[in-house]
């Protein structure tokens, strides 16, 4: 059986905007579809999901990728004083957003392979699992 996975905002922007990665996001979003894994996302991607793509493209826009993530087949994680605390840990012993705290949190609570294309979470390889896609190139 596979194992259950978190998607972070990285991922689903990637395959939102079908940049490098795409492709294994939707493979995992087919395989929940047939139950064949439990896919999650933290509350904090909402947040994020919101002002990257209202940034970017609008408003209009960032309601429309909410409302087309929130019909995936995904189990939303929402906060409570628990994973606050597992969040401010590491928060505390790493550099990273207090959103990246929560998702990264949120995998280790449900044992799940974190899934992204963010650097923040390279320091935490040793304490979580993680299904990296390709990062984004840089010009220069």
């Amino acid at each position: 059986m596979a194992e259950d996975i978190l998607l972070d905002t990285s991922a689903i922007v990637a395959f939102l905007a079908a940049e490098d990665g795409a492709e294994d996001v939707e493979k995992f979003l087919r395989a929940a579809a047939r139950s064949s894994l439990t896919v999650y996302a933290s509350f904090a991607t909402v947040a994020e999901l919101f002002a990257v793509t209202m940034k970017q493209e609008g408003r209009d826009r960032a309601e429309h990728y909410l409302s087309l993530v929130r019909a995936w087949p995904m189990s939303w994680v929402q906060s409570d004083d628990e994973l606050c605390v597992a969040a401010g840990m590491l928060k505390g012993r790493h550099r990273m957003s207090l959103a990246d705290a929560f998702i990264a949190a949120t995998a280790l609570r449900h044992g799940a392979v974190l899934v992204h294309k963010d650097p923040e979470f390279e320091p935490l390889k040793a304490e979580l699992r993680q299904h990296t896609l390709p990062y984004k190139r840089t010009h220069g």
